[in-house]
């Protein structure tokens, strides 16, 4: 078993025939905790935005009744995924606090560009267009129609077990959060027309690493949700705090899910933000609020709420996620204004990349820059970036 978590458990497969190696997710269904059609919720988002380079796809899935006659109605799912033997991003970070390397800054600004433009296949989505487009769009309805039907045959069970149990209770179906809709969220939407998603756990684990390690997969989208959503109450309001509580990583989470207000819009920005705590944490070691609350002894939630963050070479200032004051030091950090892509800080990181970060992490949503912003901005990067030197090919765990 690789790793395991609630009711999810992923192993280490091997074809027979081929001995090709697979990650194998096993997630349990327990009658009225956890609904087939939100465990298959990442097949049906996987082959909605399939083929993409750099989003994960589901090689096969399948659905079994459990054999547990106490729990007649429980479901167990496989799903079938690639496995990649160079792991995540954070493998690759554990991998460089260990051996005190870092990443070479602009074979990691290119990987960051692969995973900006999957977000911008999500954030962008058009309904019956590309990647997969119509076919694609289909498997994914085709997964959602056999997820329910899962669950109506699990209700079905339940019944035939429980006779005795108020029918009120027996007649309870398990429908998915309103905000995991991933194909029905399509529906009044016309041919074309735009659909957006964001993805809500963007971070380093959820970046896998290809065999070559040139180019980033992301992966788990069972955090999927349709975006734009408009705050329309106080219960929405906390029940999108509740999902981005259990859904979303907690260092990586947007100040706007930590404090949802009624009568505002929750948007693609959330995976912009996560974009930038995720690049922090790549070229630091920990998100910046992570490591902003141990340097600090206070909450996390209060240091992202306050914009409270920091380079290590520089002064806090909560200031919304805008540039910090350097400390005063002859001859160095002092940087280009107009975050040219060459200049390097004193913490060995290039102006350029720092502003990506800055830019990314304002806490007011509405100035961060869209997933097109970001992608102009970190091809402006590279273009400045220097080549990285051979002693860096192995650090990391991303070559040429």
């Amino acid at each position: 078993m690789v790793t395991q978590g609630g009711f999810s458990y992923v192993y280490l497969v091997q074809e027979t025939s081929t001995s090709a190696l697979y990650a194998l997710k096993k997630i349990r269904c327990p009658f009225g905790q956890e609904s087939v059609s939100l465990a298959l919720k990442e097949v049906e988002a996987y082959a909605l935005f399939s083929p993409h380079p750099n989003i994960i796809h589901a090689v096969d899935h399948a659905v079994e009744s459990a054999n547990d006659k106490s729990d007649p109605g429980s479901k167990t799912v496989y799903i079938l995924l690639p496995y990649y033997r160079r792991g995540n991003l954070q493998d690759a970070i554990n991998a460089n606090l260990v051996n005190h390397t870092k990443f070479p800054e602009r074979r990691l600004m290119v990987l960051f560009l692969g995973v900006a433009r999957a977000l911008k296949a999500m954030h962008q989505y058009r309904v019956k267009g590309a990647p997969g487009g119509e076919a694609a769009r289909q498997r994914a309805k085709n997964v959602r129609a056999e997820a329910e039907e899962a669950d109506k045959d699990a209700v079905r069970r339940a019944k035939t077990r429980r006779k005795d149990v108020d029918a009120d209770e027996e007649d309870v179906e398990q429908e998915p959060l309103m905000n995991g809709e991933v194909t029905r969220s399509q529906e009044g939407v016309g041919d074309g027309e735009l659909r957006a998603y964001a993805h809500r756990d963007v971070k380093p684990g959820n970046i896998m690493l290809s065999d070559s390690g040139t180019s980033p997969i992301l992966m788990d989208l069972g955090s999927l949700a349709p975006s734009p959503t408009h705050i329309t109450s106080r219960a929405l309001a906390l029940a999108t705090q509740d999902t981005a509580a259990e859904h979303s990583t907690l260092p990586y989470r947007a100040p706007e899910l930590f404090d949802t207000k009624t009568g505002t819009v929750i948007d693609t920005k959330t995976d912009i933000w996560s974009f930038g705590c995720t690049l922090f944490a790549c070229l630091v070691g920990k998100s910046p609020f992570e490591m902003r609350s141990e340097e600090t002894g206070g909450s996390l939630s209060i240091c992202v709420l306050g914009g409270d963050w920091r380079f290590p070479d520089e002064e806090s200032m909560a200031s919304g996620g805008g540039r910090r004051k350097k400390k005063d030091v002859k001859g160095k950090g002092k940087g280009k204004d107009d975050g040219g892509g060459g200049e390097v800080g004193d913490g060995g990181i290039s102006e350029g990349v720092r502003e990506v970060v800055r830019r990314c992490l304002r806490v007011e949503a509405g100035e961060r820059p869209d997933v097109d912003e970001v992608i102009e901005m970190v091809e402006k990067v590279v273009a400045e970036l220097p080549e990285d030197g051979a002693e860096d090919d192995q650090a990391g765990g991303v070559e040429e």
